[in-house]
């Protein structure tokens, strides 16, 4: 799934189209075949490939029973990507593979309309342009790689056998007064508490067809449908702090959506936390053992590891023009221990369900027509794999599938599918809290910790981003929303206004113990900082199933910065 995550966004009825009748499809058939047998002057390509996603999206969003926005829309989104040169030395992976400085004629988006012909004139523009791009591109990577001496010698590309996957797309009428209902209803549970400072629902739904033909023999139609639920509230403390909690639901089916009663239990639980969390003391600092409980021990891995996974291969640069890029936590760790050696981590796209769970990450091919299969990606503790597409990196020279968001430089960007999380030496729950309580004794601590959420995905604002950003370090992982003391006695006590402060990927080499219990996080990936929610753009669906962790010695520290004043006046009441 490579969704539009567009908010406030329709959908009319269309039904299913054969293969042979998709004006789309033969469109793209005939210009390709035109494409190959064009005379250039020149480098000729070697790589042609038309891409398109036809979306049409419906979306409403309410505040305290109010709606606030509707919204339709339909788009057709289209990528050509051409290749020069050849498998070895091409185009891409330079630093201004990208770059194109002369004039474009192409529209961004193309016709919503079957109209034929329009659609072979806007590839044929779409494809000139690129042409000249891609020739563009060679030339000034074959000048770079003069001045710059190249130890790597990596391909710029894999082959990978042609697929032929035309799937029925048909797509559902929308019924627009239940959504709007829906979350005004949800919007409205808000009005009853009147601690909240801030709140809304959400809702969007967007039915996609993806198309994709190359010059290779590959044809693919696949239907990529995605139905969201948001729901988010934040009030501030009594010092002026943020504290905010969310809820987020999403399916490829929109008939997979948690009914209405889980949909309000939900929204109630966000209420009560942040209502909570204002009135909640603030954590100065700890250092010590913490029990990740529930699926906060999945959320944990999939920012921490899963999120790492993906290596991202460095481009050719001038020498005078060095591109400084962040270095993956896990680059140039294949073969290390990055977990205890009773953990094996499986990505399995393949996979549709797990114990009755939709999952989230299950697609048939990925963004470069690649069919997925199942990834070994850590096995009794060291690191075996990572993502990979159709450019090679150091140690894979071929696609494992997992080319899920479009990228930059001319590839994609590798992303998870379904991620499963076993381990082999596992306790109960009652068991992890006693074994926390009695780390906690032996080191004369006071409490212990416990964290029951991460807000990953974020929903952190602007500012509060920058906040976590400064201090000593920037964060590189989120911070938890729900954190609580947890006393010998067994009592607990809700606190906030912490970030973590030194836990990286090799913090995960110390897990102690694990749970028998699993638990499946699912979450949208968007390649933000912290996943962001309101990244927008191409998302990912993801599954990451995994137990509750308990790790040895974790920091926490006060989250810096100013806060803003409160209110002066207080609010208006919103219900007797």
């Amino acid at each position: 799934m490579r969704s539009f995550l567009l908010f406030f966004l329709s959908i009319p009825l269309l039904h299913a189209q054969p293969a042979g009748n998709d004006i789309v499809l033969k469109a793209m058939r005939d210009e390709l075949a035109r494409s190959r047998s064009l005379r250039v002057i020149g480098d000729p390509p070697y790589f042609i490939e038309y891409t398109l996603d036809d979306a049409e999206m419906y979306g409403a969003s309410a505040n305290l029973g109010a709606l606030v926005q509707e919204r339709a829309n339909r788009i057709r989104n289209p990528r050509v990507r051409i290749r020069v040169g050849d498998m070895k030395l091409d185009n891409s992976n330079h630093i201004y593979s990208d770059a194109y400085r002369g004039s474009r004629y192409d529209p961004g988006q193309f016709p919503i309309d079957n109209n034929y012909d329009v659609l072979r004139m806007d590839f044929w523009l779409a494809t000139d342009r690129t042409y000249k791009q891609a020739l563009e591109a060679l030339a000034r990577k074959r000048a770079s790689l003069k001045n710059v001496t190249e130890t790597s010698q990596l391909p710029d590309f894999s082959p990978a056998p042609p697929v032929t996957l035309l799937l029925p797309v048909e797509r559902k009428t929308i019924n627009s007064a239940l959504w709007r209902n829906r979350v005004k209803a949800l919007s409205a549970v808000f009005a009853s508490y009147p601690k909240i400072l801030t709140s809304e629902a959400e809702a969007s739904i967007s039915q996609t067809i993806s198309y994709l033909a190359n010059n290779e023999g590959s044809e693919v139609r696949v239907p990529d449908n995605l139905a969201t639920i948001r729901i988010k509230a934040s009030a501030l403390a009594p010092d002026g702090s943020n504290v905010r909690d969310h809820a987020m639901f999403f399916s490829i089916d929109p008939g997979r959506l948690p009914d209405d009663e889980l949909l309000e239990k939900a929204t109630l639980a966000v209420a009560q936390n942040v209502t909570a969390m204002a009135s909640a003391p603030v954590l100065e600092s700890y250092s010590g053992p913490v029990l990740f409980e529930g699926a906060a021990g999945a959320q944990l891995l999939a920012e921490l590891l899963v999120r790492n996974f993906s290596y991202f291969r460095r481009p050719v640069t001038d020498p005078d023009r060095p591109l400084n890029l962040p270095s993956g936590e896990l680059e140039g760790r294949l073969g290390s221990r990055i977990l205890p050696d009773w953990i094996d981590i499986l990505d399995d796209p393949t996979q549709k369900e797990w114990r009755g769970i939709p999952l989230q990450g299950s697609y048939p091919v990925d963004m470069e027509g690649v069919v997925p299969k199942p990834v070994q990606m850590v096995e009794k503790g060291l690191l075996k794999a990572y993502y990979t597409t159709r450019q090679p990196i150091e140690g894979f020279s071929t696609s494992n599938g997992h080319a899920r968001l479009p990228g930059f430089l001319g590839n994609n960007t590798a992303l998870a599918g379904n991620v499963f999380v076993k381990a082999g030496q596992t306790s109960s729950a009652a068991q992890l809290r006693t074994r926390l309580l009695e780390m906690g004794k032996q080191r004369h601590k006071p409490f212990v910790i416990v964290v029951r959420k991460m807000d990953f995905p974020s929903s952190a604002g602007l500012e509060e981003l920058r906040r976590l950003g400064g201090g000593r370090q920037g964060q590189t992982i989120s911070i938890p929303l729900l954190v609580y003391k947890l006393f010998p006695d067994g009592k607990e006590e809700l606190v906030r206004g912490v970030r973590f402060r030194g836990l990286d990927t090799r913090s995960l080499k110390d897990i102690l113990a694990a749970s028998d219990e699993l638990f499946a996080f699912h979450y949208l990936e968007n390649r933000a900082p912290f996943a962001h929610m309101d990244a927008g753009g191409y998302v990912a669906g993801t599954t990451v199933v995994a137990p509750e962790l308990l790790l040895e010695d974790v920091e926490l520290e006060k989250i810096p910065g100013e806060l803003p004043k409160l209110p002066l006046v207080p609010p208006p009441p919103l219900a007797n």
